[in-house]
């Protein structure tokens, strides 16, 4: 709900593994109202670039819903890299 087209950031979403899995639940209920942000157990962290380093292998990696193989995975925002158009809808 913080996040903005524009705001060149990336905002993570961490949920660590000791969280339980009925709080879990009540996140992924919680997506569409945007008040997943306010759980106990999320943690948001914003930047302009990251880098993940598993630490064991089999790590279960996932990035916007899509599973994502084992290891480094870094990214970083490109100052105006997309243009978005948008028309009338009639």
């Amino acid at each position: 709900p913080m996040s903005k087209m524009n705001d060149g950031l990336f905002h993570i979403l961490v949920v660590r593994a000791s969280c339980p899995r009925w709080r879990l639940i009540l996140m992924l209920l919680q997506l569409e109202s945007g008040n997943h942000i306010h759980c106990k157990g999320l943690e948001v962290i914003s930047c302009h670039a990251y880098r993940l380093e598993p630490l064991s292998y089999n790590s279960y990696n996932d990035i916007d819903g899509e599973l994502v193989e084992d290891g480094v995975i870094q990214a970083h925002m490109m100052p105006r890299g997309a243009q978005f158009f948008a028309g009338k809808v009639d």
